[in-house]
Protein backbone atom coordinates (compact mmCIF):
# COMPACT_ATOMS: atom_id res chain seq x y z
CA UNK A 1 0.00 0.00 0.00
CA UNK A 2 1.54 3.64 -1.10
CA UNK A 3 1.14 6.19 1.77
CA UNK A 4 -0.76 8.54 -0.36
CA UNK A 5 -3.44 5.98 -1.01
CA UNK A 6 -7.37 6.71 0.57
CA UNK A 7 -7.90 4.21 3.03
CA UNK A 8 -11.94 3.75 4.28
CA UNK A 9 -11.97 1.61 7.24
CA UNK A 10 -15.83 -0.47 7.81
CA UNK A 11 -16.20 -1.26 11.16
CA UNK A 12 -13.49 1.14 12.08
CA UNK A 13 -15.18 1.03 15.72
CA UNK A 14 -13.43 -1.89 16.35
CA UNK A 15 -10.57 -2.48 18.68
CA UNK A 16 -8.16 -3.79 16.38
CA UNK A 17 -9.48 -1.68 13.38
CA UNK A 18 -9.36 1.65 15.05
CA UNK A 19 -5.01 1.27 15.96
CA UNK A 20 -4.20 -0.24 12.46
CA UNK A 21 -6.25 3.14 10.95
CA UNK A 22 -4.39 5.33 13.63
CA UNK A 23 -0.77 3.56 12.77
CA UNK A 24 -1.55 3.99 9.15
CA UNK A 25 -2.50 7.74 9.73
CA UNK A 26 0.77 8.57 11.08
CA UNK A 27 2.80 6.55 8.48
CA UNK A 28 0.77 9.42 5.79
CA UNK A 29 -2.67 7.68 4.45
CA UNK A 30 -5.25 9.30 4.06
CA UNK A 31 -8.36 7.77 6.56
CA UNK A 32 -12.21 7.72 7.07
CA UNK A 33 -14.01 5.14 8.71
CA UNK A 34 -17.77 4.26 9.11
CA UNK A 35 -19.57 2.05 12.36
CA UNK A 36 -22.99 0.87 13.26
CA UNK A 37 -22.43 2.68 16.67
CA UNK A 38 -21.04 5.98 17.82
CA UNK A 39 -18.71 4.82 20.87
CA UNK A 40 -15.81 6.25 23.14
CA UNK A 41 -13.15 4.87 20.03
CA UNK A 42 -15.60 6.64 17.32
CA UNK A 43 -14.88 9.48 19.34
CA UNK A 44 -11.37 9.30 19.80
CA UNK A 45 -10.91 8.63 16.56
CA UNK A 46 -12.58 11.64 15.74
CA UNK A 47 -10.40 14.06 17.74
CA UNK A 48 -7.01 12.05 15.92
CA UNK A 49 -8.18 13.94 13.05
CA UNK A 50 -10.01 10.66 11.25
CA UNK A 51 -13.94 11.42 9.90
CA UNK A 52 -16.26 9.05 10.83
CA UNK A 53 -19.37 8.01 9.70
CA UNK A 54 -21.88 6.89 12.23
CA UNK A 55 -24.81 4.24 11.05
CA UNK A 56 -25.25 5.06 7.60
CA UNK A 57 -23.62 4.85 3.77
CA UNK A 58 -20.67 7.19 4.09
CA UNK A 59 -20.13 9.26 1.01
CA UNK A 60 -16.00 8.55 1.18
CA UNK A 61 -17.04 5.06 -0.12
CA UNK A 62 -16.83 5.79 -3.67
CA UNK A 63 -14.07 8.35 -3.28
CA UNK A 64 -11.49 5.32 -1.38
CA UNK A 65 -8.96 3.63 -2.84
CA UNK A 66 -9.06 1.00 -0.59
CA UNK A 67 -12.04 -0.55 1.60
CA UNK A 68 -10.70 -2.72 4.67
CA UNK A 69 -13.32 -4.54 6.13
CA UNK A 70 -13.19 -6.35 9.83
CA UNK A 71 -14.57 -9.69 10.14
CA UNK A 72 -17.97 -7.81 12.21
CA UNK A 73 -19.11 -7.01 8.60
CA UNK A 74 -21.64 -9.04 6.88
CA UNK A 75 -21.71 -9.81 3.13
CA UNK A 76 -25.19 -7.68 2.87
CA UNK A 77 -23.45 -4.70 4.64
CA UNK A 78 -24.86 -1.52 2.71
CA UNK A 79 -21.22 0.21 2.23
CA UNK A 80 -19.59 -3.75 1.25
CA UNK A 81 -22.40 -4.29 -1.16
CA UNK A 82 -22.18 -0.39 -2.59
CA UNK A 83 -17.82 -0.78 -2.68
CA UNK A 84 -18.14 -4.10 -4.45
CA UNK A 85 -20.48 -2.70 -6.84
CA UNK A 86 -18.02 0.33 -7.65
CA UNK A 87 -15.79 -2.27 -8.54
CA UNK A 88 -13.48 -0.72 -4.92
CA UNK A 89 -10.09 -2.74 -3.97
CA UNK A 90 -11.14 -4.75 -1.13
CA UNK A 91 -8.51 -6.14 1.37
CA UNK A 92 -9.50 -7.54 5.12
CA UNK A 93 -8.29 -6.57 8.50
CA UNK A 94 -5.71 -9.35 8.58
CA UNK A 95 -4.33 -8.93 5.17
CA UNK A 96 -4.28 -4.91 6.31
CA UNK A 97 -2.44 -5.98 9.44
CA UNK A 98 -0.18 -8.34 7.41
CA UNK A 99 1.03 -5.30 5.00
CA UNK A 100 1.31 -3.06 8.05
CA UNK A 101 3.14 -5.41 10.20
CA UNK A 102 5.80 -6.11 6.71
CA UNK A 103 7.38 -2.63 6.98
CA UNK A 104 9.01 -3.40 10.42
CA UNK A 105 12.32 -4.91 11.10
CA UNK A 106 11.18 -7.25 13.91
CA UNK A 107 7.68 -8.65 13.94
CA UNK A 108 6.32 -10.34 17.20
CA UNK A 109 2.63 -11.98 17.13
CA UNK A 110 0.92 -13.43 19.52
CA UNK A 111 -1.52 -16.20 19.32
CA UNK A 112 -3.41 -18.21 21.25
CA UNK A 113 -7.00 -19.17 22.26
CA UNK A 114 -7.29 -17.37 25.93
CA UNK A 115 -4.38 -14.74 26.94
CA UNK A 116 -3.68 -13.05 23.86
CA UNK A 117 -4.21 -9.32 24.96
CA UNK A 118 -2.95 -9.55 27.88
CA UNK A 119 0.62 -11.39 26.95
CA UNK A 120 0.56 -8.45 24.27
CA UNK A 121 0.37 -6.40 26.51
CA UNK A 122 2.79 -7.32 28.87
CA UNK A 123 5.63 -8.26 26.13
CA UNK A 124 4.54 -3.98 24.63
CA UNK A 125 5.34 -2.64 28.20
CA UNK A 126 8.65 -4.16 28.66
CA UNK A 127 9.57 -2.85 25.00
CA UNK A 128 8.42 0.22 26.16
CA UNK A 129 10.07 -0.05 29.84
CA UNK A 130 13.30 -1.20 27.92
CA UNK A 131 13.50 1.87 25.97
CA UNK A 132 12.91 0.31 22.44
CA UNK A 133 9.94 1.95 21.42
CA UNK A 134 7.70 -0.37 19.71
CA UNK A 135 5.02 0.68 17.58
CA UNK A 136 2.03 -1.55 19.34
CA UNK A 137 -0.79 -2.70 18.00
CA UNK A 138 -3.29 -4.33 20.66
CA UNK A 139 -6.62 -5.64 21.19
CA UNK A 140 -7.29 -3.76 24.93
CA UNK A 141 -6.92 -1.04 26.27
CA UNK A 142 -4.09 -0.56 28.83
CA UNK A 143 -2.93 2.73 30.86
CA UNK A 144 0.81 2.67 29.65
CA UNK A 145 0.43 3.88 26.26
CA UNK A 146 -3.43 5.24 27.17
CA UNK A 147 -5.00 3.03 24.98
CA UNK A 148 -4.55 0.43 22.38
CA UNK A 149 -2.28 1.91 20.14
CA UNK A 150 1.25 3.08 20.32
CA UNK A 151 2.84 4.58 17.30
CA UNK A 152 6.77 4.07 17.91
CA UNK A 153 9.82 3.54 15.59
CA UNK A 154 10.43 0.97 12.89
CA UNK A 155 12.43 -1.62 14.42
CA UNK A 156 9.49 -3.27 16.32
CA UNK A 157 5.98 -4.60 15.46
CA UNK A 158 4.87 -5.76 18.49
CA UNK A 159 0.56 -7.31 17.88
CA UNK A 160 -2.35 -9.52 18.55
CA UNK A 161 -2.58 -12.64 16.10
CA UNK A 162 -5.77 -13.64 15.80
CA UNK A 163 -6.93 -17.07 15.01
CA UNK A 164 -10.61 -16.46 13.47
CA UNK A 165 -10.93 -17.19 9.94
CA UNK A 166 -7.15 -17.70 9.91
CA UNK A 167 -6.41 -14.45 10.34
CA UNK A 168 -2.91 -14.80 11.63
CA UNK A 169 -1.92 -16.36 8.36
CA UNK A 170 -1.51 -12.78 7.15
CA UNK A 171 1.65 -12.17 9.48
CA UNK A 172 4.74 -13.44 8.90
CA UNK A 173 6.93 -13.02 12.22
CA UNK A 174 10.52 -12.59 13.62
CA UNK A 175 8.96 -14.75 16.87
CA UNK A 176 5.22 -16.38 16.85
CA UNK A 177 3.98 -17.02 20.25
CA UNK A 178 1.22 -19.77 20.66
CA UNK A 179 0.01 -19.63 24.23
CA UNK A 180 -2.26 -21.96 23.93
CA UNK A 181 -5.21 -23.96 21.60
CA UNK A 182 -8.54 -24.60 22.72
CA UNK A 183 -12.07 -25.63 21.09
CA UNK A 184 -13.12 -21.94 19.83
CA UNK A 185 -14.55 -20.75 16.75
CA UNK A 186 -16.19 -23.76 15.85
CA UNK A 187 -18.59 -21.91 13.62
CA UNK A 188 -15.37 -21.62 11.06
CA UNK A 189 -13.24 -24.37 12.64
CA UNK A 190 -15.53 -27.15 12.88
CA UNK A 191 -13.56 -29.17 14.91
CA UNK A 192 -10.11 -28.90 17.25
CA UNK A 193 -7.88 -30.72 14.74
CA UNK A 194 -8.73 -27.95 12.12
CA UNK A 195 -7.68 -25.62 15.30
CA UNK A 196 -4.57 -26.87 15.59
CA UNK A 197 -3.74 -27.45 11.65
CA UNK A 198 -4.26 -23.66 11.91
CA UNK A 199 -2.12 -22.92 14.47
CA UNK A 200 0.89 -25.08 12.67
CA UNK A 201 0.48 -23.00 9.88
CA UNK A 202 1.03 -19.84 12.05
CA UNK A 203 3.88 -21.12 13.24
CA UNK A 204 5.34 -22.20 9.98
CA UNK A 205 4.88 -18.69 8.58
CA UNK A 206 7.39 -17.53 11.11
CA UNK A 207 10.58 -16.24 9.56
CA UNK A 208 13.88 -18.01 8.83
CA UNK A 209 16.28 -17.40 11.46
CA UNK A 210 12.93 -16.71 13.64
CA UNK A 211 11.41 -18.63 16.72
CA UNK A 212 8.07 -20.07 17.80
CA UNK A 213 7.74 -19.56 21.54
CA UNK A 214 5.02 -22.18 22.89
CA UNK A 215 3.51 -23.32 25.95
CA UNK A 216 5.18 -27.11 26.74
CA UNK A 217 2.26 -27.55 28.94
CA UNK A 218 -0.35 -27.80 26.54
CA UNK A 219 -0.79 -31.23 24.94
CA UNK A 220 -2.83 -29.15 21.97
CA UNK A 221 0.45 -27.34 21.32
CA UNK A 222 2.81 -28.87 18.90
CA UNK A 223 6.26 -28.55 19.53
CA UNK A 224 7.69 -29.73 16.40
CA UNK A 225 8.11 -26.57 14.21
CA UNK A 226 10.58 -25.89 11.50
CA UNK A 227 13.27 -23.96 12.86
CA UNK A 228 14.18 -22.44 16.21
CA UNK A 229 11.53 -23.01 18.81
CA UNK A 230 11.14 -22.18 22.73
CA UNK A 231 9.13 -23.72 25.27
CA UNK A 232 7.94 -22.21 28.32
CA UNK A 233 6.31 -23.95 30.82
CA UNK A 234 4.95 -24.20 34.77
CA UNK A 235 5.85 -28.18 35.26
CA UNK A 236 9.58 -28.30 34.42
CA UNK A 237 9.22 -29.21 30.49
CA UNK A 238 10.60 -25.52 29.03
CA UNK A 239 13.50 -24.07 28.20
CA UNK A 240 11.99 -21.04 30.36
CA UNK A 241 10.19 -22.62 33.65
CA UNK A 242 7.85 -20.91 36.26
CA UNK A 243 9.06 -22.99 39.79
CA UNK A 244 8.05 -22.36 43.61
CA UNK A 245 4.79 -20.48 42.73
CA UNK A 246 3.26 -19.21 45.67
CA UNK A 247 0.14 -16.51 46.47
CA UNK A 248 2.32 -13.25 47.56
CA UNK A 249 -1.09 -11.33 48.37
CA UNK A 250 -4.72 -12.39 47.70
CA UNK A 251 -5.08 -13.31 43.88
CA UNK A 252 -1.51 -12.33 42.62
CA UNK A 253 1.25 -14.48 42.42
CA UNK A 254 5.21 -14.77 42.49
CA UNK A 255 7.19 -17.67 41.20
CA UNK A 256 11.25 -18.06 40.32
CA UNK A 257 12.26 -17.78 36.68
CA UNK A 258 14.27 -20.55 35.30
CA UNK A 259 15.91 -20.77 32.39
CA UNK A 260 17.88 -23.73 31.07
CA UNK A 261 17.91 -25.32 34.73
CA UNK A 262 19.28 -22.06 36.60
CA UNK A 263 17.03 -19.27 38.01
CA UNK A 264 17.56 -16.06 36.57
CA UNK A 265 15.05 -14.13 38.89
CA UNK A 266 11.64 -14.31 41.27
CA UNK A 267 8.55 -12.63 39.45
CA UNK A 268 5.53 -11.04 41.24
CA UNK A 269 3.22 -10.08 39.12
CA UNK A 270 0.78 -7.11 39.73
CA UNK A 271 -2.13 -8.77 37.86
CA UNK A 272 -4.55 -11.10 39.13
CA UNK A 273 -4.83 -14.84 38.44
CA UNK A 274 -2.64 -17.77 38.23
CA UNK A 275 -3.45 -17.92 34.44
CA UNK A 276 -1.22 -15.11 34.30
CA UNK A 277 1.40 -17.28 35.22
CA UNK A 278 1.73 -18.33 31.33
CA UNK A 279 1.10 -15.33 30.08
CA UNK A 280 4.18 -13.82 32.25
CA UNK A 281 6.30 -16.67 31.14
CA UNK A 282 5.80 -16.42 27.65
CA UNK A 283 6.63 -12.52 27.70
CA UNK A 284 9.41 -13.37 29.80
CA UNK A 285 10.77 -15.77 26.98
CA UNK A 286 10.39 -12.93 24.30
CA UNK A 287 12.60 -10.40 26.29
CA UNK A 288 14.93 -12.37 27.06
CA UNK A 289 14.92 -13.45 22.99
CA UNK A 290 15.93 -9.43 22.21
CA UNK A 291 18.69 -9.19 25.14
CA UNK A 292 16.10 -7.45 27.60
CA UNK A 293 17.55 -7.58 31.19
CA UNK A 294 15.89 -9.71 34.01
CA UNK A 295 15.94 -6.55 36.35
CA UNK A 296 13.80 -4.40 33.86
CA UNK A 297 11.20 -7.60 32.99
CA UNK A 298 10.88 -8.06 37.00
CA UNK A 299 10.43 -4.67 37.27
CA UNK A 300 7.98 -4.46 34.46
CA UNK A 301 5.91 -7.00 35.08
CA UNK A 302 5.56 -5.95 38.55
CA UNK A 303 4.49 -2.88 37.84
CA UNK A 304 2.04 -4.37 35.03
CA UNK A 305 -1.38 -3.62 36.29
CA UNK A 306 -3.37 -5.23 33.22
CA UNK A 307 -5.87 -4.56 30.65
CA UNK A 308 -9.03 -2.93 30.59
CA UNK A 309 -12.00 -5.67 31.02
CA UNK A 310 -9.54 -7.94 31.99
CA UNK A 311 -10.16 -8.73 35.53
CA UNK A 312 -10.76 -5.11 35.76
CA UNK A 313 -12.13 -3.38 39.29
CA UNK A 314 -15.11 -1.26 39.66
CA UNK A 315 -16.10 0.93 43.01
CA UNK A 316 -17.96 -1.64 45.84
CA UNK A 317 -21.64 -1.77 45.22
CA UNK A 318 -23.19 -2.45 49.31
CA UNK A 319 -19.24 -3.33 50.15
CA UNK A 320 -19.54 -5.96 47.63
CA UNK A 321 -16.40 -6.23 45.13
CA UNK A 322 -16.98 -5.66 41.47
CA UNK A 323 -15.20 -7.45 38.43
CA UNK A 324 -15.51 -6.95 35.06
CA UNK A 325 -14.40 -9.12 32.51
CA UNK A 326 -14.05 -9.87 28.52
CA UNK A 327 -13.86 -13.85 29.59
CA UNK A 328 -16.79 -15.20 26.84
CA UNK A 329 -15.15 -18.69 26.41
CA UNK A 330 -15.89 -21.68 29.07
CA UNK A 331 -12.26 -21.58 29.74
CA UNK A 332 -11.81 -18.09 30.47
CA UNK A 333 -14.58 -17.86 33.01
CA UNK A 334 -13.62 -20.61 35.03
CA UNK A 335 -10.50 -18.57 35.19
CA UNK A 336 -12.28 -15.26 36.09
CA UNK A 337 -14.57 -17.61 38.74
CA UNK A 338 -11.24 -19.07 40.43
CA UNK A 339 -9.67 -16.12 40.96
CA UNK A 340 -12.85 -14.87 42.69
CA UNK A 341 -12.98 -17.65 44.70
CA UNK A 342 -9.88 -16.87 46.05
CA UNK A 343 -10.47 -13.42 47.12
CA UNK A 344 -14.27 -13.82 48.20
CA UNK A 345 -15.02 -13.47 51.58
CA UNK A 346 -18.72 -14.25 50.77
CA UNK A 347 -20.98 -15.64 47.41
CA UNK A 348 -19.89 -15.27 44.00
CA UNK A 349 -22.58 -14.15 41.54
CA UNK A 350 -22.27 -13.67 37.90
CA UNK A 351 -23.29 -11.66 35.25
CA UNK A 352 -23.11 -13.08 31.63
CA UNK A 353 -23.66 -12.01 28.48
CA UNK A 354 -23.67 -15.01 25.70
CA UNK A 355 -21.49 -14.14 22.49
CA UNK A 356 -22.38 -15.24 19.69
CA UNK A 357 -25.39 -17.63 18.90
CA UNK A 358 -23.58 -20.52 17.30
CA UNK A 359 -20.30 -20.06 20.31
CA UNK A 360 -23.23 -21.13 22.51
CA UNK A 361 -24.68 -23.96 21.11
CA UNK A 362 -21.42 -25.53 19.71
CA UNK A 363 -19.82 -25.31 23.88
CA UNK A 364 -23.45 -25.85 25.48
CA UNK A 365 -21.73 -28.55 27.29
CA UNK A 366 -18.79 -26.53 28.44
CA UNK A 367 -21.08 -23.70 29.53
CA UNK A 368 -23.59 -25.57 31.48
CA UNK A 369 -20.63 -26.97 34.10
CA UNK A 370 -17.88 -23.84 33.93
CA UNK A 371 -20.71 -21.43 36.15
CA UNK A 372 -19.65 -24.11 38.84
CA UNK A 373 -19.01 -22.41 42.70
CA UNK A 374 -21.55 -19.48 41.36
CA UNK A 375 -24.42 -18.71 43.56
CA UNK A 376 -26.42 -17.81 40.76
CA UNK A 377 -25.89 -16.31 36.97
CA UNK A 378 -27.58 -13.22 35.87
CA UNK A 379 -27.66 -14.03 31.73
CA UNK A 380 -27.99 -11.07 29.46
CA UNK A 381 -29.48 -11.10 25.95
CA UNK A 382 -27.10 -12.74 23.59
CA UNK A 383 -24.40 -10.28 21.68
CA UNK A 384 -24.89 -10.90 18.51
CA UNK A 385 -22.13 -9.79 16.82
CA UNK A 386 -22.50 -10.87 12.75
CA UNK A 387 -24.86 -13.74 13.77
CA UNK A 388 -28.40 -14.07 13.72
CA UNK A 389 -30.65 -16.31 16.26
CA UNK A 390 -31.22 -19.09 13.89
CA UNK A 391 -27.31 -20.02 14.19
CA UNK A 392 -27.51 -20.90 17.43
CA UNK A 393 -28.40 -20.90 20.79
CA UNK A 394 -29.69 -17.63 23.11
CA UNK A 395 -29.63 -16.34 26.64
CA UNK A 396 -32.76 -18.45 27.20
CA UNK A 397 -31.37 -21.42 26.07
CA UNK A 398 -28.27 -21.47 27.54
CA UNK A 399 -30.54 -20.42 31.27
CA UNK A 400 -32.58 -23.62 30.39
CA UNK A 401 -29.61 -25.92 30.09
CA UNK A 402 -27.43 -24.11 33.11
CA UNK A 403 -31.48 -24.78 35.04
CA UNK A 404 -31.72 -28.31 33.93
CA UNK A 405 -28.07 -28.59 35.33
CA UNK A 406 -28.79 -27.00 38.71
CA UNK A 407 -27.16 -23.76 38.69
CA UNK A 408 -29.64 -21.08 39.62
CA UNK A 409 -29.74 -18.81 36.65
CA UNK A 410 -32.27 -16.34 34.89
CA UNK A 411 -32.06 -14.47 31.82
CA UNK A 412 -32.54 -10.87 31.22
CA UNK A 413 -32.94 -8.54 28.51
CA UNK A 414 -33.48 -5.31 30.17
CA UNK A 415 -30.34 -3.67 32.02
CA UNK A 416 -33.27 -2.13 34.55
CA UNK A 417 -34.51 -5.06 35.58
CA UNK A 418 -30.88 -7.23 35.79
CA UNK A 419 -29.92 -4.16 38.10
CA UNK A 420 -32.72 -4.57 40.39
CA UNK A 421 -32.67 -8.04 41.18
CA UNK A 422 -28.53 -7.64 41.29
CA UNK A 423 -28.61 -5.06 44.04
CA UNK A 424 -31.51 -6.82 46.05
CA UNK A 425 -28.66 -9.69 46.73
CA UNK A 426 -25.48 -8.00 46.89
CA UNK A 427 -24.03 -7.40 50.18
CA UNK A 428 -20.25 -7.71 52.37
CA UNK A 429 -18.03 -9.58 51.24
CA UNK A 430 -19.79 -10.76 48.55
CA UNK A 431 -18.48 -10.52 44.62
CA UNK A 432 -20.24 -9.67 41.33
CA UNK A 433 -18.49 -10.86 38.05
CA UNK A 434 -19.74 -9.12 34.76
CA UNK A 435 -18.43 -11.42 31.95
CA UNK A 436 -18.25 -10.82 28.36
CA UNK A 437 -16.98 -10.02 24.94
CA UNK A 438 -19.93 -7.95 23.64
CA UNK A 439 -21.40 -4.50 24.77
CA UNK A 440 -22.08 -5.47 28.35
CA UNK A 441 -19.50 -3.29 29.28
CA UNK A 442 -21.92 -0.19 29.21
CA UNK A 443 -24.22 -2.27 31.84
CA UNK A 444 -21.12 -1.77 34.22
CA UNK A 445 -21.91 2.52 33.53
CA UNK A 446 -25.31 1.64 33.78
CA UNK A 447 -24.79 -0.18 37.55
CA UNK A 448 -22.98 2.83 38.80
CA UNK A 449 -25.01 5.91 36.94
CA UNK A 450 -22.17 6.53 34.90
CA UNK A 451 -19.54 6.36 38.07
CA UNK A 452 -16.34 5.66 36.10
CA UNK A 453 -14.55 2.71 37.00
CA UNK A 454 -11.07 1.84 39.03
CA UNK A 455 -8.69 1.78 36.08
Amino acid sequence: MKNNKHLHFLGIGGISQSALAIILKCKGYFITGSDRIDSAVVKKLQRSGIDVCVNSVSEYIKMADIIIVSAAISDDDKELVLAKKLGKKIITRSQALGLLAAQYKHVVSIAGCHGKTTTTAMIAKIFCDAGLNPTIHIGGEVDFIDGNVNVGGSDYFITEACEYMDSFLSLKSDVSVILNIQKDHLDYFKNLNNIKKSFSKFAQHTKKGGIVVYCADDPNVDNKYNGKSIGFSLSNNGVICAKNIKEYKLGKYSFNCYFLGKKLCNIQLGVFGRHNIYNAVAAICVALNFGISDKIIKSSLLDFCGVKRRFQEYPSINEARIFHDYAHHPAEIISAIKIAQSIAKGNIYVVFQPHTFSRTKLLLDEFTVCFNGVKEVFVYKTYPARERPKDGIDQDGLVKSLSEAGQKAKSYIEYSALKKDILSKLKEGDILLILGAGDIESFCDYLYNNKKPCF
